[in-house]
């Protein structure tokens, strides 16, 4: 029986790490959208400013 608790605690462990890796991959996927999101607005600022001049 605790054989059979150790077990489950197990498969238990392992669905939270894959649960964490997969937030973890979607909040690096955030953060690169994100980032590329500023570069784009970095961008059109530059474009703005210039015609400013």
């Amino acid at each position: 029986m605790a054989h059979e608790e150790r077990r489950n605690m197990s498969k238990n462990t392992d669905a939270s790490i894959d649960n964490g890796n997969n937030e973890q991959k979607s909040t690096l996927e955030q953060l690169a959208d994100a980032n590329h999101e500023i570069e784009d607005l970095k961008l059109q600022i530059a474009w703005l400013e210039r015609s400013y001049e």
